[in-house]
């Protein structure tokens, strides 16, 4: 994982001086040229969980028990059982299975905070969130989506009032959130018999617990949605399955909270406007699908009821969101 530490390494002496006042104008190119310098790789096989190992009989078994009232607590070996499966390509047990069980268990209150910070600490981790990131699409694309989803979950409970995740372990969080962002190329949504991949809409899922999160600088908030948006940018697929929608709904959310956050918000969109010129000059596959990301999300902020007025005055002032 040399490239992710590479990344990683680059973002954090960014955020650092963000934090520090440092920089503001030119964060954006800073970004655009750390995600420009990333080598892509080869593939490689992707170690998949052997689904015959009985987590179908044990998601039946846990499943019956809850049902049943039965269930009042639940083991670490089960837990970690579980979660060794939300990488599997079937979506009977990563989504349908370990995630409506784990959903419905959280409901009941039936795992500890230990157990949930535990949970946490095994998500955030490189080989949760990394694993053959780098690669062409392949299907390390679940692990990677849905330790983002249970991050999510995990979050909302914390935020909820359990109050088990400290500030250390958010600050992990932060340079790992900033550095899948920086990496993950993968945009597929539903894939075939396989089910939801949907990285983007769960990437939308954690940032919005992050940007109501009071425990986080502001210089941390605004250093993720420019991640996000120079990522977003670059993209050379397109997000058709939601995603737009989700990641607009985020912005309003983080935008309508500090004026800081619009301010940028407004300099970066007139930036992404004006690089537009060069972008149309090369006709191309990858030019349209950028054309029409931009233009989805840029909808999607137009129509979300709670974007802060500024920010639509500018759009449809502009009106560069049709085309």
């Amino acid at each position: 994982m040399k490239e992710v530490e590479k990344t990683r390494t680059k973002l954090q002496d960014l955020r650092v001086k963000l934090q520090n006042g440092q920089i503001y104008q030119s964060l954006l190119p800073e970004i655009d040229h750390i995600m420009g310098s990333v080598a892509r790789s080869a593939p490689t096989p992707v170690q998949l969980p052997d689904d015959q190992d009985g987590i179908l009989d044990l998601l039946q078994k846990l499943r019956d028990q809850l049902n049943d009232h039965q269930l009042q607590t639940i083991s670490d070996q089960d837990l970690f059982t579980l979660f060794h499966h939300i990488g599997s390509p079937n979506p009977a047990v990563r989504d349908k299975g370990v995630y409506f069980l784990f959903s419905d268990i959280l409901q009941q209150q039936i795992t500890s905070k230990k157990q949930l910070k535990m949970l946490f600490t095994r998500l955030v981790q490189d080989e949760s969130l990394f694993g053959h990131i780098t690669e062409p699409e392949n299907d390390g694309i679940f692990q990677r989506s849905f330790s983002l989803m249970f991050l999510s979950t995990i979050l909302y409970i914390d935020r909820a009032g359990s109050h088990f995740i400290d500030d250390e372990s958010k600050n992990t969080l932060v340079d790992q959130l900033v550095t899948y962002m920086a990496l993950e190329v993968d945009t597929r949504g539903y894939v075939g018999q396989k089910g939801w991949a949907h990285a983007y809409t769960h990437i939308g899922n954690v940032l919005d617990e992050l940007a109501v999160d009071n425990s986080l600088v502001r210089a941390d908030k605004l250093l993720m949605l420019a991640v996000l948006l120079v990522r977003y940018k670059r993209l050379d697929t397109p997000l058709i399955f939601g995603e737009p929608e989700r990641l607009a709904a985020y912005i309003a959310n983080l935008t309508r909270q500090n004026k800081l956050y619009s301010d940028f918000l407004l300099l970066a969109l007139k930036n992404w406007r004006h690089e537009l010129v060069s972008i149309q000059t090369r006709e191309s596959e990858e030019m349209w699908t950028r054309l029409y990301n931009r233009q989805h999300l840029l909808q999607a902020m137009v129509l979300n009821p709670e974007m802060p007025k500024e920010i639509k005055v500018y759009l449809n002032e502009e009106n560069d969101f049709r085309f």
